[in-house]
């Protein structure tokens, strides 16, 4: 069971949202965000953003912040690229020092990732060599910065969002059209998102809809 929550309205800039977490993981996308997790005896723990999704169970209830791009390195200090999938501890214990930790000053934010996070948002199909000559970048130099602020490199982060695009438009029509879909999101073609669906959640995209829609 997930339930989801709003962040504090003043850490709404900081905090996509607050979740908790038991028993059995419904299926679930792939989550492209560093989460500060608080567990049920109130240690903190670090976790990077995840290209595939998570399966399994939860022996214990578990709490999460959900910490928007770019979080992570100006206000923890902690380049997002240096937060290992699997976790890592961060000083602190309980909800409410989670959350005093993300009120502290921030470090100016990197404005050129994110005018490329923007971008990516509303077209994730497009060439990453696009997204860095709109910012004046060099595909080096935006891998670079991007790592640092999402912790993952921009081709990665683009392959999250557009499975997310592709869900999103499924559940927004009465009877999807996959190869609309697919064009819609980014993807080369309805086979090429098959794959990537296979890749992020192990199965292809019509099962993963039904799957999720009879989960939640």
């Amino acid at each position: 069971m997930t339930t989801d929550f709003a962040p504090p309205a003043d850490l709404a800039d900081r905090v996509g949202r607050v979740w908790r977490r038991s028993g059995e993981l419904p299926p679930a996308l792939p989550q492209p965000f560093v989460d500060l997790l608080v567990f049920a005896d109130g240690s903190l723990w670090l976790t990077g953003p995840e290209t595939e999704a998570r399966t399994g169970s939860l022996t214990e209830p578990l709490t999460g912040v959900r910490l928007r791009p770019g979080t992570c390195a100006s206000v923890l200090g902690i380049a997002a690229d240096e937060v290992p999938l699997a976790g890592m501890p961060f000083p602190g214990s309980g909800l409410g020092e989670a959350l005093r930790a993300l009120r502290a000053p921030s470090r100016p934010a990197d404005r050129a990732v994110g005018q490329v996070l923007q971008a990516m948002r509303a077209a994730p199909g497009a060439p990453v060599s696009r997204h860095a000559a709109a910012v004046g970048l060099s595909e080096r130099q935006l891998r670079r910065r991007f790592l640092v602020v999402a912790g993952l490199s921009p081709k990665a982060y683009a392959r999250v969002l557009r499975v997310h695009r592709a869900v999103a438009l499924a559940r927004s029509s009465s009877v999807p059209d996959w190869a609309e879909i697919a064009v819609r999101s980014g993807f080369y073609d309805q086979p090429h998102m098959i794959a990537e669906f296979r890749r992020a959640v192990g199965s292809s995209c019509v099962r993963f809809f039904q799957a999720a829609g009879a989960a939640g």
